[in-house]
């Protein structure tokens, strides 16, 4: 069975009923909106195994790609990311991409598994200095990424805390920081939450984007920034489990191999047989550091496989 975005007013989980079996859930996270520049915001890939040992039901939800506007979006609806704030210049900017995931319960509150969804893309274009940048958004995964951003007539340290920060699996994603400069006052964008990603915000001529969702969202871009990418996330119920972010090459939902995924998202779930089974030891919400995951990881992939980096 294979579920794709369809306009679904209330953004409600919907049920479908799983027979008993073993079953490969494939998920790919919806990518953010972007202006020009395609690989903006890539979402993530997260696949694993799930055992129904009767007839279960189960709820999907498919998220769509962030959008793009020269006006303020207001996207209010559940599993969304960041919204979009247009600065002074009235540039375009765009909001993260939605949550795709797998639940057990409607309310989204026991997530079997997740794919991240990318932040959006930051805009500003000034002719006094020459200038026409699109910000990237942060990609979607475990480990999802930070976005693109800059600010002039501050310090460079200054001006790369601006950049919408990408979650991780156990804590949403920092909002950026514009310290301000003459004029215009200092701004944070918002932080992510869980399944919903950080508002963009600013003072200054830049509009800045949204942060992807997630099991946590990415960060809001301050001023010159795009929003960070939201996380993946596999239960301690999923066995075999692969989370890849939006930065590396995996098959697409037509099984075409690109790197992250692109546009709005997919599930496909499958009757599976794999010749081994392992579960997750520990529920990926729980703190464990990169080191200890990383090195584990690398002796047995079927254990808890993550690669972002």
């Amino acid at each position: 069975m294979n579920f794709w975005y369809q306009e679904n007013p209330n953004n409600d989980p919907q049920p479908f009923t799983l027979p008993n079996g073993t079953w490969l859930f494939r998920i790919w996270g919806a990518q953010g909106g972007y202006v020009k520049n395609e690989e903006s915001g890539l979402g993530a890939y997260s696949e694993g195994i799930f055992k129904a040992e009767n007839d279960i039901t189960l709820f999907y939800f498919v998220g769509k790609q962030g959008q793009c506007s020269t006006q303020n979006i207001k996207n209010t609806k559940k599993f969304s990311g960041g919204n979009n704030l247009i600065g002074n210049e009235k540039c375009p900017s765009c909001t993260g991409g939605e949550a795709t995931f797998i639940s057990k319960d409607k309310d989204a509150k026991n997530i079997l598994l997740i794919a991240g969804a990318g932040g959006g893309s930051g805009y500003w274009k000034f002719a006094g200095l020459n200038v026409d940048d699109e910000f990237y958004g942060g990609y979607g995964g475990p480990f999802a990424g930070d976005s693109d951003g800059s600010a002039y007539r501050i310090e460079e340290k200054e001006a790369t805390k601006i950049r919408g920060k990408g979650a991780t699996y156990s804590r949403p994603g920092e909002g950026g920081y514009y310290a301000g400069h003459d004029e215009f006052s200092g701004v944070s964008g918002g932080f992510g939450k869980y399944l919903r990603g950080g508002d963009g915000n600013t003072t200054a001529g830049g509009s800045p984007g949204g942060g992807g969702s997630g099991y946590y969202g990415g960060g809001g871009g301050a001023d010159l920034s795009g929003g960070g990418g939201g996380s993946s996330y596999a239960s301690y119920e999923m066995y075999n489990v692969i989370l890849l972010g939006g930065n590396k090459y995996f098959p697409s939902p037509n099984d075409d191999v690109k790197k992250g995924n692109r546009g709005n998202r997919a599930i496909k779930i499958e009757l599976s047989n794999p010749y081994t089974i392992d579960r997750t030891e520990k529920d990926c919400n729980k703190s464990e550091s990169l080191n200890t995951l990383t090195s584990q990881n690398s002796f047995s992939f079927s254990f808890f496989f993550v690669l972002n980096h």
